[in-house]
């Protein structure tokens, strides 16, 4: 049975603590993002092909910034703050002043499956955007606005990755990773075990 996506839900976001090349990459606790309405996820990937004696040789591809529009409810003041290095005064107002603070942050959530499981995501690397804001007088029926964000991901100095996912109806899916999948941003495991 195919495995389609039909829900979204559990968006979380972990602050970027330290990322260096041929080192780690370390996160703070994810925490939960915003209520989840939508999410559309664009690789911007470009191939190239070259041609050799009048016909198609070979075909270059690369990945450019993965970019990311999420739908959401609203974010809480504490969210905002951290995820765009805002700052909160003591009386309790969000300062929205210069942003150049923001931290990298990563993004995780897990979308519903026709086959009945879960496809999880995190994006390794990136920075979300301040959202616009928009206005309407209330008439005879009342509109809702809800939010959108729109983030850039780019690829981790450590290791190169910048997404990953499991679905948990993989029979390769490591059900104790899928458990924990929202305690701590997922790490990826290449060490082979050996039996004797």
């Amino acid at each position: 049975m195919k495995a389609l996506p039909i829900g979204l839900k559990d968006l979380y976001y972990a602050k970027l603590l330290t990322d260096e090349q041929d080192g780690k990459t370390t996160y703070a606790p994810p925490k939960r993002l915003a209520g989840a309405i939508n999410a559309n996820l664009n690789p911007n990937a470009t191939s190239t092909t070259i041609y050799v004696d009048d016909k198609p040789d070979e075909t270059v591809t690369s990945q450019g910034l993965l970019e990311v529009e999420l739908g959401i409810d609203t974010l809480e003041k504490v969210t905002a703050a951290e995820i765009f290095g805002y700052r909160i005064d003591n009386r309790g107002a969000l300062m929205e002043g210069n942003s150049s603070n923001q931290p990298y942050i990563a993004l995780g959530f897990r979308s519903e499956t026709t086959d009945g499981g879960y496809k999880y995501y995190w994006l390794y690397k990136g920075k979300i955007e301040p959202p616009g804001e928009e206005f309407q007088t209330k008439g005879e029926s009342v509109e809702i606005k809800t939010g959108s964000l729109k983030g850039s991901f780019i690829s981790r100095k450590s290791d190169e990755e910048k997404k990953t996912t499991m679905h948990s109806n993989d029979p390769d899916a490591d059900p104790e990773a899928i458990l924990n999948w929202f305690k701590a941003v997922y790490e990826p495991d290449f060490t082979t075990s050996t039996t004797p």
